[in-house]
């Protein structure tokens, strides 16, 4: 089998689908001895990617090739896999599969008035994508449902590639630099990742204040992207949010390790990666009820309704005042996170891979 791979964006991002993607290469390659890839990337990124990629499965030095994104309609492979969610105009004839993690950008999640064109417009992108794709891979059962009920999707073609969080590296020596710049020693509260309406963040602040209001003294730590408008209007007046930035993977690590807990509010996910990799760190979790996140949690972390502060306040109290809550969590989370793994998602993908070839 040749699998030609849309990777344009491949080189710059580092987390979210572009880890995704790294991984399933080198674990598809790994279970597939005579499997052949092609990276359609720019040529400035060629010699980075192959340099990045070919040492991670035996073999894949010989197998992989790269094209210019411009020569992916011409692609004569067995299919080609879009994991960036939908598929352009121009395509190769060939069976197309294209990864659709979650709707999130067609809904609406944030009432802005600007944002109902770019709703409009990822309405009409999936339902085209989902038309003409030969299989849909998502994220969760989460997103498999909600892609049947708002698209024109053939249940048969929408499968399930759950993620896995079994590369973050957890023998690495601790670093607690993001600490130190935020001038935190003692417990803290973390949280990870953007910060759109979606994420909730509003129930988390509010939560946090009422702590603060009651003389609890514990921070929230903040990492990723800079400060969305809710945040910056808080800043001033909040003097329990410290705000970190990107962290390396060391980093995010010792993070998860040291925090009283993730707190995870977003009331619509594809997966919630953080919340699996928090579990997988020995990590101690509280999450919101909502969308996939009780399928990735399971019974390993503490859950809210996305709405309610005081209800996860109340989660937040249970951690400082129990100590052994803190350390079932903690334990709970490693088994739970090995039901996920990069080779279990390698497997389902490369069955679906299969199941389009031959009904081409």
């Amino acid at each position: 089998m040749h699998v030609a791979v849309e990777a344009g964006r491949l080189r710059r991002d580092r987390r979210g689908i572009g880890r995704l993607v790294r991984n399933l290469v080198a674990e598809m390659a790994r279970q597939r001895p005579a499997l052949a890839i092609t990276l359609h990337a720019p040529r400035a990124d060629h010699a980075v990617l192959r340099a990045e990629l070919a040492p991670r499965a035996p073999g894949l030095a010989d197998r992989l090739a790269f094209a210019p994104p411009g020569a992916l309609p011409r692609s004569r492979a067995s299919l080609a896999w879009y994991p960036w969610a939908t598929l352009p105009w121009r395509t190769p004839d060939v069976p197309l599969v294209v990864s659709v993690h979650d709707l999130a950008p067609m809904l609406q999640l944030d009432h802005r008035w600007w944002k109902v064109a770019k709703r409009l417009k990822y309405r009409w992108r999936f339902g085209q994508t989902v038309r003409r794709a030969a299989a849909v891979l998502t994220l969760s059962e989460f997103s498999r449902a909600e892609i049947l009920r708002r698209l024109p999707a053939d249940p048969q073609r929408v499968h399930v590639t759950l993620l896995a969080a079994d590369d973050l590296p957890l023998d690495v020596p601790e670093d607690t630099a993001p600490l130190v710049r935020a001038g935190v020693d003692g417990p803290f509260f973390l949280t990870v990742g953007g910060q759109e309406g979606r994420k909730n963040l509003r129930t988390l602040y509010t939560a946090m204040a009422r702590l603060a209001a009651e003389g609890c003294a514990v921070p929230l730590v903040q990492c990723g992207p800079g400060l969305g408008p809710d945040a910056r209007r808080l800043a001033p007046h909040a003097p329990w949010l410290r705000h970190v930035g990107f962290v390396s993977d060391a980093q995010l690590v010792t993070l998860y390790r040291r925090a009283t807990a993730l707190v995870y509010p977003s009331r619509y996910e594809g997966f919630g990666l953080p919340v699996l990799e928090a579990m997988a760190a020995g990590g101690r979790v509280i999450c919101a009820d909502a969308s996939s996140l009780p399928e990735v949690a399971g019974a390993a972390a503490l859950t809210f309704p996305w709405p309610d502060a005081e209800a996860l306040a109340e989660r937040m109290r249970q951690l400082l005042a129990s100590p052994g809550v803190g350390a079932a969590l903690a334990a709970a989370g490693p088994p739970q996170a090995a039901r996920f793994a990069w080779a279990h998602t390698a497997t389902a993908t490369l069955a679906v891979f299969d199941a389009v070839g031959r009904r081409n």
